[in-house]
């Protein structure tokens, strides 16, 4: 009876065991099939469109241009003997760019301040003979023009004395540079070039159809590609009224503060003017955008119900900040992939995660 019962036990510890591990073996099983269906539906972080009221705004595209220009040159010639400025260098207005030997204007003027003095003692010495009765009044006014034209005289040779020294006419940067210490200058041949940097201008063309919404006064987003898309806020300045023969586009200015002197002349520019109307605009964050093969602009749609990602070719509009425009191919509502679209593709299921998440 002992026998037949531990018989029985042992058999009972028997199935307990297998029935334990074949358990096990199904959960491992089960647990290894959903981390492998977890592994083949990718992450991504999803965004709703919304459609917001935007300024509207007009799109214009030119090229950053010096506020002002001025070519410098010596209104006098002579041997140049100081040079204080170069090119690339920030100077002032008034500050001393260059000077000339003045050494023959010196001269000029001593003799033009003698003979000044002789005419005025020989006019006074003739009005006290006139008021005598002693001299014609034709030889008075004779003498009278000869102390004005010394006069003239003497004026001219402390003016080109005073020529003899270059000043900054305005404040600005040195752009060009042509003269050197030992060279002779002649007289209106221009020796320095200053261009003012701050503020600084963007010369834009304006289609036909929207120079109607383009005033003086409004405001306007500056991006610079050279400047890795940098954003800086301006001011239309100056609208053209006649359109380019060739273009048919009108010009416009638009100030652009240029403190840090990052603005260059000849730079590139894309500038949106702000218009005065409310429009109704869907944007989407730029880093939704994809481009297939062919280049298309691309945007992957989340169908809610069955988590499965459909590519939409979409039209990209003008930027919004860190967001873009959508011109055409959303609707508001819709949840685009923001993040992650490297892991999927047409047709793809995923498990959508908020911006906020991490995938």
């Amino acid at each position: 009876m002992t026998y037949i019962d531990s018989r029985l036990y042992r058999r009972g510890a028997y199935l307990f065991v297998a029935t334990a591990l074949a358990a096990c073996s199904e959960a491992a099983a089960r647990n290894h099939t959903e981390s492998a269906q977890a592994e083949a539906t990718p992450a991504v972080q999803v965004q709703a469109v919304r459609a917001t009221d935007e300024t509207g705004s007009v799109p214009a595209s030119g090229v950053v241009e010096a506020i002002r220009t001025i070519d410098v040159s010596f209104q006098v010639g002579g041997k140049v003997i100081a040079v204080n400025a170069d090119e690339g260098q920030e100077v002032r207005a008034g500050s001393l760019l260059a000077a000339i030997d003045s050494t023959d204007y010196s001269l000029s003027l001593e003799q033009s301040s003698i003979s000044l003095q002789r005419e005025r003692d020989e006019l006074a010495r003739l009005r006290a003979l006139h008021s005598t009765g002693s001299l014609a009044q034709n030889d008075l006014e004779k003498a009278d023009a000869g102390a004005k034209q010394a006069m003239v005289a003497a004026s001219l040779a402390t003016k080109r004395l005073g020529d003899t020294r270059l000043f900054a006419p305005i404040s600005g940067v040195v752009a060009r540079r042509a003269i050197d210490p030992s060279e002779t200058a002649a007289p209106g041949v221009p020796v320095f070039t200053i261009v003012q940097l701050d503020p600084m201008e963007v010369r834009v063309g304006i289609p036909e159809a929207d120079i109607g919404a383009v005033r003086v006064g409004q405001h306007a987003a500056v991006t610079i590609p050279a400047l890795a898309g940098r954003a800086l806020e301006g001011r239309v300045s100056l609208v053209g009224v006649a359109a380019d023969p060739t273009t048919r586009t009108y010009t416009a200015k638009i100030t652009v503060r240029n403190p840090e002197r990052v603005l260059k002349s000849g730079m590139v520019a894309e500038a949106r003017i702000a218009g005065q109307e409310k429009v109704r605009a869907i944007t989407i964050p730029g880093s939704a955008i994809v481009r297939d093969a062919e280049g298309a602009t691309l945007a992957y749609v989340l169908d809610s119900a069955t988590g499965v990602v459909h590519a939409r070719r979409v039209e990209v509009g003008p930027p919004r900040g860190l967001s873009v425009e959508i011109i055409r191919g959303l609707a508001d509502g819709e949840v685009v992939v923001i993040a992650g679209q490297h892991r999927i593709r047409e047709g793809t299921k995923v498990r959508a995660v908020s911006a906020k998440e991490s995938l």
